[in-house]
Protein backbone atom coordinates (compact mmCIF):
# COMPACT_ATOMS: atom_id res chain seq x y z
CA UNK A 1 0.00 0.00 0.00
CA UNK A 2 1.16 3.54 -0.70
CA UNK A 3 2.46 5.73 2.14
CA UNK A 4 -0.24 7.15 4.38
CA UNK A 5 -0.91 10.75 5.22
CA UNK A 6 -0.24 10.74 8.95
CA UNK A 7 3.39 11.85 8.61
CA UNK A 8 2.51 14.86 6.49
CA UNK A 9 -0.43 15.98 8.59
CA UNK A 10 1.49 15.47 11.82
CA UNK A 11 4.21 17.78 10.50
CA UNK A 12 1.61 20.56 10.26
CA UNK A 13 1.79 20.92 6.49
CA UNK A 14 -1.32 23.06 6.97
CA UNK A 15 -0.57 24.62 10.38
CA UNK A 16 -3.75 26.70 10.45
CA UNK A 17 -5.92 23.93 9.03
CA UNK A 18 -7.03 23.10 5.50
CA UNK A 19 -9.00 25.87 3.85
CA UNK A 20 -9.22 24.58 0.29
CA UNK A 21 -9.02 21.12 -1.26
CA UNK A 22 -8.48 20.81 -5.02
CA UNK A 23 -9.39 17.54 -6.68
CA UNK A 24 -8.34 16.15 -10.03
CA UNK A 25 -11.04 13.97 -11.57
CA UNK A 26 -9.80 11.17 -13.84
CA UNK A 27 -7.74 8.66 -11.90
CA UNK A 28 -8.18 10.61 -8.65
CA UNK A 29 -11.83 10.76 -7.59
CA UNK A 30 -13.31 9.13 -10.69
CA UNK A 31 -13.17 5.40 -11.30
CA UNK A 32 -13.59 5.03 -15.02
CA UNK A 33 -15.09 8.10 -16.63
CA UNK A 34 -17.99 8.90 -14.31
CA UNK A 35 -18.10 6.74 -11.16
CA UNK A 36 -17.31 8.10 -7.69
CA UNK A 37 -17.29 5.57 -4.86
CA UNK A 38 -19.50 6.05 -1.83
CA UNK A 39 -16.50 6.41 0.57
CA UNK A 40 -15.09 9.25 -1.55
CA UNK A 41 -18.48 10.96 -1.79
CA UNK A 42 -18.89 10.72 1.98
CA UNK A 43 -15.40 12.10 2.63
CA UNK A 44 -16.01 15.08 0.34
CA UNK A 45 -19.31 15.85 2.02
CA UNK A 46 -17.61 15.53 5.40
CA UNK A 47 -15.04 18.16 4.36
CA UNK A 48 -17.76 20.41 2.99
CA UNK A 49 -19.76 20.17 6.20
CA UNK A 50 -16.62 21.00 8.20
CA UNK A 51 -16.37 24.31 6.35
CA UNK A 52 -13.52 23.38 4.01
CA UNK A 53 -13.89 24.73 0.46
CA UNK A 54 -13.75 22.09 -2.27
CA UNK A 55 -12.85 22.62 -5.90
CA UNK A 56 -12.53 20.39 -8.94
CA UNK A 57 -9.13 20.80 -10.61
CA UNK A 58 -9.41 19.22 -14.02
CA UNK A 59 -8.38 19.31 -17.64
CA UNK A 60 -12.05 18.91 -18.50
CA UNK A 61 -14.33 21.88 -19.15
CA UNK A 62 -17.22 22.42 -16.75
CA UNK A 63 -19.81 20.82 -19.05
CA UNK A 64 -17.74 17.61 -19.15
CA UNK A 65 -17.61 17.26 -15.37
CA UNK A 66 -19.76 14.19 -14.61
CA UNK A 67 -23.18 14.84 -13.13
CA UNK A 68 -22.34 12.72 -10.09
CA UNK A 69 -19.76 15.39 -9.14
CA UNK A 70 -21.96 18.39 -9.91
CA UNK A 71 -24.95 16.95 -8.04
CA UNK A 72 -23.01 15.86 -4.98
CA UNK A 73 -23.61 19.17 -3.23
CA UNK A 74 -20.03 19.43 -2.03
CA UNK A 75 -18.18 21.30 -4.80
CA UNK A 76 -17.85 25.03 -4.25
CA UNK A 77 -15.71 25.78 -7.32
CA UNK A 78 -14.49 24.27 -10.57
CA UNK A 79 -10.98 25.02 -11.81
CA UNK A 80 -11.29 23.65 -15.32
CA UNK A 81 -9.34 23.20 -18.57
CA UNK A 82 -6.02 23.13 -16.73
CA UNK A 83 -6.62 26.39 -14.89
CA UNK A 84 -7.84 28.55 -17.76
CA UNK A 85 -11.40 28.80 -16.42
CA UNK A 86 -12.82 28.98 -12.90
CA UNK A 87 -16.53 28.63 -12.16
CA UNK A 88 -18.52 28.81 -8.96
CA UNK A 89 -20.59 25.94 -7.61
CA UNK A 90 -23.46 26.69 -9.97
CA UNK A 91 -21.20 26.58 -13.03
CA UNK A 92 -21.12 30.36 -13.53
CA UNK A 93 -17.70 31.35 -14.82
CA UNK A 94 -15.96 33.85 -12.56
CA UNK A 95 -12.47 33.91 -14.08
CA UNK A 96 -10.95 33.22 -17.50
CA UNK A 97 -7.38 33.18 -18.75
CA UNK A 98 -7.64 31.39 -22.06
CA UNK A 99 -5.93 32.17 -25.35
CA UNK A 100 -7.12 34.33 -28.21
CA UNK A 101 -8.16 32.56 -31.42
CA UNK A 102 -5.17 34.18 -33.15
CA UNK A 103 -2.75 32.70 -30.62
CA UNK A 104 -4.44 29.29 -30.77
CA UNK A 105 -4.14 29.21 -34.55
CA UNK A 106 -0.48 30.26 -34.34
CA UNK A 107 0.23 27.44 -31.88
CA UNK A 108 -1.54 24.96 -34.14
CA UNK A 109 0.49 26.16 -37.11
CA UNK A 110 3.80 25.57 -35.33
CA UNK A 111 3.25 21.80 -35.30
CA UNK A 112 0.98 21.36 -38.34
CA UNK A 113 3.73 19.54 -40.24
CA UNK A 114 3.59 16.75 -37.64
CA UNK A 115 -0.06 16.07 -38.58
CA UNK A 116 -1.62 16.14 -35.12
CA UNK A 117 -5.21 15.24 -34.37
CA UNK A 118 -6.68 18.19 -32.51
CA UNK A 119 -9.26 18.80 -29.82
CA UNK A 120 -10.26 22.13 -28.34
CA UNK A 121 -12.27 23.45 -25.42
CA UNK A 122 -14.38 26.53 -26.11
CA UNK A 123 -17.22 27.92 -23.97
CA UNK A 124 -17.08 24.90 -21.65
CA UNK A 125 -17.54 22.48 -24.55
CA UNK A 126 -15.12 19.98 -26.00
CA UNK A 127 -14.61 19.52 -29.74
CA UNK A 128 -12.48 16.85 -31.39
CA UNK A 129 -11.39 15.77 -34.84
CA UNK A 130 -11.72 12.14 -35.87
CA UNK A 131 -7.95 11.96 -36.28
CA UNK A 132 -7.57 12.78 -32.58
CA UNK A 133 -9.75 9.82 -31.61
CA UNK A 134 -7.96 7.59 -34.11
CA UNK A 135 -4.52 8.42 -32.73
CA UNK A 136 -5.66 7.88 -29.14
CA UNK A 137 -7.14 4.51 -30.00
CA UNK A 138 -3.85 3.64 -31.67
CA UNK A 139 -1.97 4.66 -28.53
CA UNK A 140 -4.18 2.38 -26.43
CA UNK A 141 -3.65 -0.60 -28.72
CA UNK A 142 0.12 -0.04 -28.74
CA UNK A 143 0.34 0.33 -24.97
CA UNK A 144 1.43 3.98 -25.09
CA UNK A 145 -1.38 5.02 -22.75
CA UNK A 146 -0.89 2.42 -20.04
CA UNK A 147 1.21 4.71 -17.89
CA UNK A 148 -1.66 7.15 -17.56
CA UNK A 149 -4.08 4.46 -16.44
CA UNK A 150 -6.37 4.90 -19.44
CA UNK A 151 -8.15 1.81 -20.69
CA UNK A 152 -10.01 1.28 -23.93
CA UNK A 153 -13.30 0.98 -22.05
CA UNK A 154 -12.77 4.27 -20.21
CA UNK A 155 -11.76 6.07 -23.39
CA UNK A 156 -14.75 4.83 -25.36
CA UNK A 157 -17.15 5.85 -22.61
CA UNK A 158 -15.52 9.28 -22.46
CA UNK A 159 -15.85 9.85 -26.20
CA UNK A 160 -19.29 8.33 -26.58
CA UNK A 161 -20.59 10.45 -23.72
CA UNK A 162 -20.97 13.13 -26.40
CA UNK A 163 -24.30 11.50 -27.12
CA UNK A 164 -25.51 12.72 -23.73
CA UNK A 165 -24.06 16.19 -24.10
CA UNK A 166 -21.19 15.69 -21.63
CA UNK A 167 -18.44 14.60 -24.03
CA UNK A 168 -16.62 15.73 -27.16
CA UNK A 169 -18.49 17.02 -30.19
CA UNK A 170 -16.98 15.54 -33.34
CA UNK A 171 -15.99 18.10 -35.97
CA UNK A 172 -14.15 17.98 -39.27
CA UNK A 173 -11.84 20.88 -38.48
CA UNK A 174 -10.73 22.28 -35.12
CA UNK A 175 -9.22 25.24 -36.95
CA UNK A 176 -12.73 26.29 -37.96
CA UNK A 177 -13.99 25.99 -34.37
CA UNK A 178 -11.03 27.99 -33.07
CA UNK A 179 -11.29 30.72 -35.72
CA UNK A 180 -14.92 31.36 -34.77
CA UNK A 181 -14.33 31.39 -31.01
CA UNK A 182 -14.03 34.48 -28.82
CA UNK A 183 -11.56 32.68 -26.57
CA UNK A 184 -10.05 29.18 -26.47
CA UNK A 185 -9.63 27.66 -23.02
CA UNK A 186 -7.37 24.77 -23.99
CA UNK A 187 -6.02 22.87 -26.98
CA UNK A 188 -5.17 19.19 -27.04
CA UNK A 189 -3.49 17.06 -29.65
CA UNK A 190 -2.52 13.47 -30.31
CA UNK A 191 0.06 12.10 -32.73
CA UNK A 192 0.68 8.97 -34.72
CA UNK A 193 3.89 8.25 -32.78
CA UNK A 194 5.67 9.23 -29.58
CA UNK A 195 8.49 10.69 -31.67
CA UNK A 196 6.17 13.21 -33.26
CA UNK A 197 4.77 14.10 -29.84
CA UNK A 198 8.34 14.62 -28.59
CA UNK A 199 9.06 16.99 -31.47
CA UNK A 200 5.80 18.90 -30.98
CA UNK A 201 6.47 19.34 -27.28
CA UNK A 202 9.97 20.66 -27.99
CA UNK A 203 8.73 23.14 -30.61
CA UNK A 204 5.92 24.46 -28.43
CA UNK A 205 8.06 24.88 -25.33
CA UNK A 206 10.82 26.62 -27.28
CA UNK A 207 8.26 29.03 -28.76
CA UNK A 208 7.48 30.41 -25.31
CA UNK A 209 3.84 30.72 -26.33
CA UNK A 210 2.36 27.84 -24.39
CA UNK A 211 2.36 25.57 -21.38
CA UNK A 212 2.48 21.91 -22.41
CA UNK A 213 1.46 18.92 -20.30
CA UNK A 214 2.56 15.52 -21.60
CA UNK A 215 -0.38 13.29 -20.77
CA UNK A 216 1.09 10.12 -22.26
CA UNK A 217 3.49 9.07 -24.99
CA UNK A 218 1.38 10.54 -27.80
CA UNK A 219 -0.86 13.19 -26.24
CA UNK A 220 -0.29 16.83 -25.27
CA UNK A 221 -2.48 19.37 -23.48
CA UNK A 222 -1.79 23.02 -24.30
CA UNK A 223 -2.70 26.26 -22.55
CA UNK A 224 -1.38 29.76 -23.04
CA UNK A 225 1.93 30.64 -21.39
CA UNK A 226 1.66 31.00 -17.62
CA UNK A 227 -1.68 29.20 -17.41
CA UNK A 228 -1.93 25.78 -15.79
CA UNK A 229 -3.60 24.07 -12.84
CA UNK A 230 -1.19 25.85 -10.51
CA UNK A 231 -2.12 29.33 -11.74
CA UNK A 232 -5.81 28.45 -11.50
CA UNK A 233 -5.39 27.21 -7.93
CA UNK A 234 -3.40 30.32 -6.99
CA UNK A 235 -6.12 32.60 -8.36
CA UNK A 236 -8.82 30.75 -6.44
CA UNK A 237 -6.77 30.91 -3.25
CA UNK A 238 -6.44 34.68 -3.61
CA UNK A 239 -10.13 34.97 -4.43
CA UNK A 240 -11.04 33.13 -1.24
CA UNK A 241 -8.34 34.65 0.93
CA UNK A 242 -6.89 31.20 1.60
CA UNK A 243 -3.10 31.18 1.87
CA UNK A 244 -0.94 28.72 -0.05
CA UNK A 245 -0.07 26.82 3.14
CA UNK A 246 -3.76 26.00 3.69
CA UNK A 247 -4.33 24.47 0.27
CA UNK A 248 -4.21 20.72 -0.47
CA UNK A 249 -4.56 19.08 -3.88
CA UNK A 250 -4.85 15.52 -5.14
CA UNK A 251 -3.78 14.33 -8.59
CA UNK A 252 -2.22 11.60 -10.69
CA UNK A 253 -1.05 13.06 -14.00
CA UNK A 254 1.44 15.40 -15.64
CA UNK A 255 -1.04 18.28 -15.81
CA UNK A 256 -1.22 18.16 -11.98
CA UNK A 257 2.50 18.88 -11.52
CA UNK A 258 2.17 22.70 -11.59
CA UNK A 259 0.14 22.39 -8.40
CA UNK A 260 3.24 21.27 -6.48
CA UNK A 261 4.63 24.82 -6.34
CA UNK A 262 1.29 26.61 -6.01
CA UNK A 263 -0.11 25.02 -2.84
CA UNK A 264 0.98 23.82 0.57
CA UNK A 265 0.52 20.09 0.12
CA UNK A 266 0.23 18.06 -3.06
CA UNK A 267 -0.88 14.45 -2.62
CA UNK A 268 -0.21 12.01 -5.45
CA UNK A 269 -2.46 9.03 -5.98
CA UNK A 270 -1.05 5.54 -5.58
CA UNK A 271 -1.84 5.00 -9.27
CA UNK A 272 0.01 8.19 -10.33
CA UNK A 273 2.93 8.34 -12.74
CA UNK A 274 6.37 7.98 -11.13
CA UNK A 275 7.32 11.57 -11.91
CA UNK A 276 4.18 12.80 -10.16
CA UNK A 277 4.89 10.74 -7.05
CA UNK A 278 8.50 11.95 -7.02
CA UNK A 279 7.40 15.59 -6.76
CA UNK A 280 4.53 15.06 -4.34
CA UNK A 281 4.52 15.94 -0.63
CA UNK A 282 2.65 12.72 0.11
CA UNK A 283 1.23 9.66 -1.65
CA UNK A 284 -2.16 8.23 -0.77
CA UNK A 285 -3.62 4.86 -1.83
CA UNK A 286 -4.83 4.40 -5.41
CA UNK A 287 -8.20 5.56 -6.68
CA UNK A 288 -9.33 1.91 -6.63
CA UNK A 289 -8.69 1.92 -2.86
CA UNK A 290 -10.49 5.25 -2.27
CA UNK A 291 -7.18 7.01 -1.61
CA UNK A 292 -8.69 10.50 -1.45
CA UNK A 293 -11.21 9.36 1.15
CA UNK A 294 -8.52 7.63 3.24
CA UNK A 295 -6.29 10.72 3.27
CA UNK A 296 -9.05 13.23 4.01
CA UNK A 297 -10.67 11.11 6.69
CA UNK A 298 -7.30 10.64 8.41
CA UNK A 299 -6.75 14.41 8.48
CA UNK A 300 -10.28 15.12 9.68
CA UNK A 301 -10.00 12.48 12.41
CA UNK A 302 -6.66 13.90 13.53
CA UNK A 303 -8.21 17.34 13.86
CA UNK A 304 -11.51 16.16 15.40
CA UNK A 305 -13.60 17.49 12.53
Amino acid sequence: MAPHSQEVTSQARCPDGIGLVLLDLDGTVLRGSSMVSRPVQDALLRCHNAGIALAVSSGRPYRMVPRVIRRLGAMDYYVCTNGSAVSDGSGRRIFSQGMTPELALKIMGLVAHLQPGWNAFVNDRGYAEFRNHSYMLGAISSGDMRSSGVSLMVFLRFVLSGLTGTGFRDVLSIRRVVSRAKRVDKLGCSFSSSGRADEAQRILLESGLAEVARMNARELEITTSGVDKGSGAAWLGRHLGVGKERMVAFGDGANDLPLTSAIGCFVAMGNADKQVKAQADDVCPAVSDDGVAQWLNAWLDEHDL
